[in-house]
């Protein structure tokens, strides 16, 4: 399964200034493997999430099925949302959006393994 995920950074230089940090998206098989990389704890980062550590979670989106409805997912969140508006992405804004979001508890616990947010997203699933 893949996801699609949402990160602000938390930089010093952002703080001082009393601005908000920028957001990156990305998508991954492991978000809790993947935002570790970003403020990185492990090997594997992206180059322009390296100058703004450290990030936290914003937003989980997904599951989606395999890589390519991932990255679909992840353009069109790209394209259609800005900052802070990039948590609040809908089905209204786009028919590849899945999940909840910035409700996910991945944002509170973003060291929560795939098997746990799997078996959320699968009871959130059910549920609507």
């Amino acid at each position: 399964m893949w996801w699609v995920y949402v990160l602000q950074s938390e930089h010093r230089k952002f703080a001082s200034m009393g601005r908000p940090g920028p957001y990156y998206v990305g998508c991954t098989t492991c978000p809790s493997r993947r935002i570790r990389q970003h403020c990185g704890e492990i090997k594997g980062g992206g180059k322009y999430t390296s100058k703004w550590k450290p990030w936290v979670a914003r937003a989980l989106y997904g599951p989606y099925a395999n890589q390519s409805e991932a990255m679909k997912a992840e353009r069109a969140l790209k394209r259609g949302k800005r900052g802070k508006n990039r948590t609040l992405w809908s089905t209204e804004d786009s028919p590849w959006c899945r999940g909840v979001g910035a409700d996910h508890p991945w944002v509170i616990d973003p060291k929560m393994n795939n098997i746990k947010i799997a078996e959320f997203d699968k009871l959130a699933a059910k549920s609507v």
